[in-house]
C-alpha cells in the first residue's frame, strides 16, 4: 500500500507558456488550493486510511508555496507570490506502526496570473 495526494480541484494546464509537466500541478500566483491523502491499493485505488495513519507535509521552496499542518488527511498549499516549482511531500505514519512510513510527493509550478496593470522596464544603458 502506499499514499496518494488527492487534490480537490481539477489538474490545469499552463497558458501561453505551454503544457504543465506530467504530474505537475499549476497554481497561479495569487492562489490556494487544498489537497486530501488517501492511501492506494497495490493496484492504485484509493483506500480511505484516515482511521489508521497521521500524516505531516511540508514544501521544499517555502518561498513559492507553503503548506499548512494537516489537519486529519487534508491540508491547504498557499502560493506566496513568486514564481517557481516547489514539491509537496506528505509522510503518511501508520498509528501502530505496522505500516510505512510512506511518502508521497507532489509537483508544484507558480505562474503568474493574468495582466492587471502596466510596468515600464528599461533596457541595458549603452554610451553615445
Amino acid at each position: 500500500m502506499g499514499i496518494k495526494l488527492m487534490k480537490k480541484s481539477a489538474l490545469r494546464m499552463k497558458g501561453a507558456a505551454g503544457p504543465a509537466k506530467a504530474g505537475e500541478f499549476i497554481l497561479v500566483d495569487n492562489e490556494d488550493d487544498t489537497f486530501d491523502v488517501m492511501g492506494a491499493d497495490s493496484v492504485g485505488n484509493p483506500v480511505d486510511i484516515s482511521a489508521v495513519a497521521t500524516i505531516t507535509a511540508s514544501s521544499d521552496n517555502t518561498s513559492v508555496l507553503t503548506v499548512d499542518p494537516p489537519t486529519g488527511m487534508s491540508s491547504a498549499m498557499h502560493a506566496v507570490g513568486p514564481l517557481g516549482s516547489a514539491n509537496v511531500t506528505v509522510v503518511a505514519t501508520w498509528n501502530d506502526g505496522s505500516l510505512g512510513p510512506f511518502t508521497a510527493a507532489l509537483p508544484v509550478s507558480v505562474v503568474a496570473g493574468p495582466a492587471n496593470s502596466v510596468v515600464i522596464v528599461p533596457g541595458t544603458p549603452t554610451v553615445h
